[in-house]
């Protein structure tokens, strides 16, 4: 039998779609581009380079759009939920190009106007952990996840190497995965960007100039006690302390991670957890440590030295798991507990690990020109 949670949200889900497929039916307008943030980037990821993108040509002459944003925060107001399952639903059935950063359950019960096109960029680039169809979920979300993918028209992924996993992931034919690489990628290749990230991070944290920059960006576990234990297992004051006077630690936790409060200068970081744009932490940080996060990959591509505090490994691979063998895989040394993670980060400050075979199965030869491509496609010159 069902339980309430579920119950309700069928009934938002059933309400979402009354709305959607109306709008599907009054027909799609071709100048408007739907950007479905559901998971919350703030428009700073791919969904962001398709938007500039498209502006971009449209101020070389080309078509204007129309761009309706949507992102899970709406759902945080009631006033802004009422919107999003009803005025914004009905808006995004007629959209004739829509964009999603993540898996949009909301799908599910919707119809899409045959003329509209549906590309899910995902919010993760190359192959790390697992996701999608290969992870174990309830029966009834799968059901939903199921109906979602079927709606998809394209799936983006950022290497020839990895489009069998996305196709698997997502559940669709290999034809729907295009492999022109990951728009998010693309931010990493504009030079302006790093001076406009610096000065603004500079600014809200004058400490960090001059210094070299290390960031720590664990992911989520399964179970609030195994979150609640994160920033116990790690001691930002004893690495600091052993790594000198020039380096500073900035800590983002993952968003499903709401147990830890570090906003204590004393801990001996910057609490950046609620940063909105994660790319600007990756540009001007020198240095990752993280553990099973696919924020690895914006180091990788950038050939950031990564380190790995992966202190409950075996746990965490009973619970989610990898696509390849987790020790064998990763483009940088692995720490177990504190001490190892002292002498790992020191050792790859002085002489990164090379990542060049990292980088290429998971990226082919990056340009920066992944969304323009990606637009020719699902767009049109």
């Amino acid at each position: 039998m069902a339980n309430l949670k579920d119950v309700v949200k069928s009934s938002i889900f059933s309400l979402y779609s009354l709305f959607f497929n109306v709008g599907a039916l009054l027909g799609v307008r071709e100048d408007r581009v739907g950007l479905v943030s559901m998971h919350n980037a703030h428009f700073s990821d791919g969904l962001g380079e398709v938007e500039a993108e498209l502006k971009y040509r449209t101020a070389r002459g080309g078509k204007e759009y129309e761009f309706l944003h949507i992102e899970r925060t709406d759902l945080d107001d009631i006033k802004t939920a009422l919107r999003f399952v009803t005025i914004d639903a009905l808006k995004l059935g007629r959209a004739k190009y829509i964009f999603l950063n993540d898996n949009f359950m909301a799908l599910a019960k919707c119809h899409p106007n045959q003329a509209t096109v549906i590309t899910q960029l995902w919010h993760g680039q190359g192959a790390f952990k697992k996701f999608g169809f290969d992870i174990t979920v309830p029966e009834t979300i799968r059901r939903r996840e199921v109906l979602a993918n079927e709606k998809l028209s394209y799936v983006v992924c950022s290497s020839s190497c990895v489009r069998d996993i996305y196709a698997k992931a997502f559940g669709v034919p290999q034809s729907k995965v295009l492999n022109v690489g990951s728009p998010n990628s693309d931010y990493y290749f504009r030079r302006l960007e790093k001076e406009t990230a610096r000065d603004h991070l500079y600014e809200l944290y004058p400490e960090l100039e001059g210094k070299y920059v290390v960031l720590y960006a664990p992911t989520f576990r399964e179970d609030s006690e195994a979150d609640s234990k994160i920033l116990d297992m790690f001691d930002a004051k004893a690495l600091r302390e052993a790594l000198g006077p020039d380096v500073e630690i900035l800590i983002r936790l993952h968003p499903q991670v709401h147990e830890a409060n570090i906003r204590d200068r004393s801990l001996g970081a910057f609490d950046v957890t609620d940063y909105d744009n994660v790319n600007e932490l990756c540009l001007i940080s020198d240095m990752l440590i993280t553990d099973y996060s696919s924020i690895c990959m914006d180091f990788a591509i950038q050939n950031k030295p990564i380190v790995f505090y992966a202190y409950d490994l075996e746990n965490y691979k009973g619970a989610r798991d990898f696509y390849f063998n987790y020790e064998e895989y990763v483009p940088g040394p692995i720490a177990h507990d504190q001490a190892s993670l002292i002498d790992a980060v020191k050792a790859s400050k002085a002489e990164p690990k090379p990542m060049d075979a990292f980088r290429r199965f998971n990226f082919d030869e990056p340009d920066g020109n992944a969304t323009s491509r990606l637009i020719d496609i699902v767009i049109g010159k």
